[in-house]
């Protein structure tokens, strides 16, 4: 009899301590989970308020561009600042707008075909701060600045050549595009790559890249479209140099 008291002694204690390993890894498991989910919301968050920032961005540029394609030069003191002020800062700013969309495309294509979750998962973290630093100040100063040429040179937006009046209009068809197309898909690719990342960690192999990152070559090779017709429109100057097809000479 004492060896059988002892012996589910033993099996008392080893079940005690097998359900106490349980417990621990349960609530470590749980302490995991919520550590995760803030980390996931604040990402979440953080997203909808760079969209929401954008949005405010665009209209405002927007407004800006409407109120002096309708109204006249919009606000008034940039009759006074120099022409080659205005100049200087358009020529900066197409080159960084330009440059930034054109450089990114080739280089989210060579990231998307790399097939590397550590490339593809660093390059989706960087996507934002590329556009926050490079891609909407250089668009900014790009148009303020060519509003101000275009009041400068020929009394207003209103009255400038053809040619002006369509490049303006090209860059609000380029925002509504970039604003449609790209910044609503990377919350989505920036998702996936982390799914992606998370199964490399665990071991998985021949992980391929998410298709929704793939897709966003075709979003970036239309924009490049828009900036090679932004750029057309200013060498050529359709409507100034030669006639639009729809359009006499002015």
């Amino acid at each position: 009899m004492p060896q059988a008291s002892s012996s589910f002694s033993t099996q008392l204690n080893l079940f005690d301590f097998l359900t106490k390993e349980d417990q621990t890894e349960l609530v470590t498991n749980g302490i995991e989970l919520v550590d995760e989910a803030p980390e996931e919301n604040y990402v979440d968050s953080a997203k909808k308020t760079e969209l929401i920032l954008l949005g405010v961005w665009g209209i405002s540029l927007s407004a800006f561009i409407l109120i002096n394609n309708s109204y006249g030069p919009w606000p008034l003191f940039m009759k006074s600042i120099p022409e080659r002020t205005f100049f200087l800062s358009h020529m900066i700013g197409g080159m960084l707008f330009g440059g930034g969309i054109i450089l990114t495309t080739c280089i989210e294509r060579l990231v998307a075909k790399s097939n590397n979750p550590d490339v593809l998962q660093f390059w989706f973290k960087k996507v934002p701060e590329l556009d926050g630093l490079i891609v909407v100040p250089a668009l900014t100063i790009s148009m303020i600045s060519g509003t101000g040429l275009s009041i400068v040179r020929y009394g207003g937006l209103n009255i400038a050549p053809p040619h002006v009046s369509a490049i303006f209009w090209t860059l609000i068809a380029f925002l509504t595009w970039w604003a449609a197309t790209d910044l609503t898909t990377q919350v989505t690719a920036l998702k996936a790559v982390d799914e992606m990342y998370e199964s490399y960690q665990n071991g998985e192999e021949g992980l391929e890249t998410p298709k929704v990152v793939v897709d966003r070559h075709v979003s970036n090779v239309v924009s490049c479209f828009f900036v090679l017709t932004l750029y057309s429109f200013m060498v050529l100057k359709p409507g100034t140099l030669f006639a639009f097809p729809w359009s006499p000479w002015t």
